[in-house]
């Protein structure tokens, strides 16, 4: 993918990159930020049965939480990047069809 400011991207560039970063998205959900989510529920999951609850270690907790938020940071990252890209996309086509 291009590294350059969406601003010198054409509308191609723009649409293939849009693209591209929504299947990145869409794959980073899926394998990485989906099972670390399943994990921290698991960890979580017996918190409201008292007798249980004392089982789950803190540690465990926390260091499951700190891979779920970090997928997050990731994802957040993606997103942002994806929405400049769609509004590039949007001026883009409007000055394109103001020019017709």
């Amino acid at each position: 993918m291009d590294d350059r400011p969406v601003e010198q991207l054409t509308l191609r560039e723009l649409f293939s990159n849009a693209e591209w970063l929504s299947r990145e998205l869409n794959e980073h959900l899926e394998q990485a930020f989906l099972p670390r989510l399943r994990a921290v529920e698991d960890v979580v999951k017996s918190y409201a049965n008292p007798a249980e609850r004392d089982e789950i270690a803190d540690s465990s907790v926390r260091s499951r939480m700190a891979a779920l938020i970090g997928s997050d940071d990731y994802s957040q990252k993606l997103i942002s990047r994806l929405e400049r890209h769609l509004l590039a996309i949007e001026e883009g086509a409007q000055r394109a069809v103001l020019q017709r």
